[in-house]
């Protein structure tokens, strides 16, 4: 009963997530630890409830990969060049570039899911957005990074092969041993465990930030301003684009634009990306997990 009542209001309970975090940072810093486990079992119980056959050629059309090179790199190209006109320099921009070009979160499936959208057209977006990342993110260092800055690739396959092949493998395999129909009846309750799951991470990427408030208040405060304007930005971007589409696309590709796997970046890039990109990074944890606030919003009113 109070699973299921947890899952029904998750999109309320995830900001408050991230609020308990920043309260409590050694709370925070406990979950950080499990996270990348977190992460494995969050996209292997959402690829379960996905057929990876229609996953596969979804992920094969123009549709999906448009989608990645907008969310990465068009994304990243546009707030350089608008960041840049307005006077931001150095590790500012820098961390702002990094931030457009990073992937959507592993656990979008998940997070659409709850909204109450397609969970299977969020994860080839990711997918397919996780594979272009790396291009955009050696672009963004080339251009505004120092000269020794580099992409970690060995690293980058290593979790592309962790968090998305070994869970798809796993997926495919408990989806042969059990039959569909007992699958169908017990992943709704399956569901509900994703969903707690995916809480973990604003609770446990909030001790970054809170450090950084207790270091200088007013470069936090800053940094959280900068931060909600960004996520603003990607959400209503991608929802305008894909607004053609049809009003259940265009928030799918809201949603999955506007979460951003910033952990996976920073692993990769760190420390290339400047002293500015962890504080943003943890700063844009409170309004990417209040989007699908936003997301649920806005499809009730569509439906009245």
């Amino acid at each position: 009963m109070l699973l299921r009542f947890i899952a029904r209001h998750s999109i309320l309970i995830m900001p408050v997530c991230a609020i308990v975090g920043f309260v409590l940072p050694n709370l925070s810093n406990a979950v950080l630890v499990y996270l990348p486990q977190v992460l494995f079992f969050l996209m292997f119980f959402t690829l379960l409830g996905i057929d990876q056959y229609a996953l596969l050629k979804r992920i094969a059309t123009s549709y999906v990969w448009i989608f990645a090179l907008l969310q990465s790199g068009g994304m990243s190209l546009v707030l350089i060049l608008i960041a840049y006109a307005l006077g931001v320099r150095g590790d500012w921009l820098l961390a702002i570039a990094g931030l457009g070009a990073t992937a959507p979160l592993f656990g979008s499936g998940a997070l659409v899911n709850a909204v109450g959208f397609d969970a299977q057209l969020a994860t080839a977006k990711t997918i397919a957005a996780t594979l272009v990342m790396p291009f955009t993110l050696l672009g963004v260092l080339w251009l505004l990074g120092n000269e020794n800055a580099h992409v970690d690739v060995g690293v980058y396959v290593n979790r592309l092969l962790i968090y998305i092949v070994m869970p798809m493998v796993l997926a495919v395999a408990m989806r042969r041993l059990f039959p569909a129909d007992i699958l169908s009846r017990y992943y709704p309750k399956i569901g509900q465990f994703n969903i707690l799951l995916l809480m973990l991470f604003p609770l446990g990427l909030m001790a970054g930030f809170r450090t950084t408030f207790d270091n200088d208040p007013w470069q936090a405060l800053l940094l959280l301003l900068l931060s909600s304007v960004l996520a603003l930005v990607f959400y209503f971007s991608a929802y305008f684009i894909y607004r053609r589409f049809g009003y259940e696309n265009a928030i799918v590709a809201a949603l999955v634009c506007g979460g951003r796997n910033v952990l996976l970046a920073y692993t990769i890039t760190a420390p290339f990306m400047g002293v500015m990109f962890l504080p943003l990074l943890g700063a844009f944890q409170l309004p990417a997990f209040s989007l699908p606030l936003l997301g649920k919003y806005m499809a009730k009113r569509h439906k009245i």
